[in-house]
């Protein structure tokens, strides 16, 4: 008897201009967590991790930017864009450019 063959991560991704800058977003949904990687630059940026537990949000800099308040806004207004759909905690890489560091972003 053959044992079932294990299904990777559904992934997918999109490109688009946002305030006139190519910013690309994939998202990896794994049993466990979902990795959405937000980036203007080709590069991962700054690693957060997000969960939600009884509507408080708790967002903490694994890797990167400590530093930057607004990665954790943005890390925060994912995880409750995605509330709705997931309970699974949130791995979240983000680099974007200075000029593209706007309320626009994630909107």
């Amino acid at each position: 008897m053959e044992a079932p063959e294990a299904s990777g991560p559904s992934a997918r991704s999109v490109a688009k201009l946002i305030d006139g800058i190519h910013t690309e977003v994939v998202v990896n949904i794994f049993s466990d967590r979902i990795f959405v990687i937000i980036t203007q630059t080709g590069k991962m940026g700054t690693l957060l991790q997000a969960s939600s537990d009884h509507g408080d949000v708790d967002v903490r800099v694994l890797m990167g930017r400590r530093d930057d308040p607004l990665l954790v806004v943005y890390a925060q207004q994912l995880v409750e864009s995605l509330r709705v759909r997931t309970e699974s905690p949130i791995l979240l890489a983000i680099a974007l450019k200075d000029e593209g560091r706007t309320s626009a972003t994630f909107q």
